[in-house]
């Protein structure tokens, strides 16, 4: 069994200006990924064969040696190296792999665009999608030879019984009570429902309407939500008592 990898360059870079082989030189979480499996399994290792999908070289073997560049895969980059890429795709899906897994995003599929009906019908084929963390896991577990599946997520943060009722958010001390907090999410709640409403993962329910828990904590701190995130207003608001939801 031989299986093919094919990762996006990185913008991040190790190394100085004399060449370094690719899997060496590109240091974003994808290579970081590869690199650790590499170390830690090179006996299972034997049968991985690694590309690299770079905006200035397109696509070119793990262990050719690169200068340090700097360019980036916008659409026009992407079309004009097309078909050299497929050219390239093309000779590699005649040299009977197994299994292909490709960590690139939409950016870098561009330049590749067309290559589904390259690939043999024998072929397994994984191509890594979602959150950065979820590209991560699928890698690796490929990479590992099992099949991945994503973490639980709880749908629901209960506050603790006995809340501390103080905490630092963004460098303000908070010393509230549960009902201080919803009292003044009520308030502002009345004059800006359309800030309240603007939420994409957490919120919390006060009276029954969802609001977004950075909102909630922007109000309570008084501090603007740029200056903390998702993490540390959900941290907060636990703290205070208030229990967080995930939205569905």
């Amino acid at each position: 069994m031989t299986r093919l990898l094919i990762l996006k360059c990185s913008a991040r870079k190790r190394g100085g200006p004399e060449p370094t082989p690719v899997v060496d030189r590109y240091d974003g979480p994808l290579w970081q990924v590869l690199r650790s499996y590499l170390r830690e399994q090179p006996m299972f290792a034997a049968d991985l064969v690694v590309y690299g999908l770079s905006a200035e070289f397109g696509l070119i073997p793990g262990d050719q040696h690169i200068p340090h560049y700097d360019r980036t895969m916008d659409p026009e980059q992407a079309d004009a190296l097309r078909p050299q890429v497929l050219e390239a795709f093309v000779a590699l899906m005649g040299q009977g792999y197994d299994q292909l897994c490709l960590g690139v995003s939409d950016r870098y599929l561009r330049a590749m665009e067309g290559w589904q009906a390259l690939v043999p019908a024998d072929v397994t084929v994984r191509v890594t999608d979602g959150p950065m963390g979820a590209k991560l896991g699928q890698l690796r577990a490929w990479l590992e030879g099992r099949e991945w599946s994503p973490a639980e997520r709880p749908a629901h943060l209960a506050a603790p019984a006995a809340p501390r009722g103080e905490v630092v958010l963004a460098g303000v001390h908070l010393r509230l009570s549960r009902e201080e907090v919803l009292e003044r999410g009520r308030a502002a709640f009345v004059t800006d429902s359309a800030g309240a409403g603007r939420y994409r993962d957490w919120y919390v329910l006060i009276d029954g309407n969802p609001v977004s828990a950075k909102w909630l904590a922007s109000v309570i701190s008084g501090m603007p939500t740029s200056k903390f995130d998702a993490a540390n207003a959900r941290r907060a608001l636990l703290a205070l008592g208030i229990d967080v939801e995930r939205a569905v």
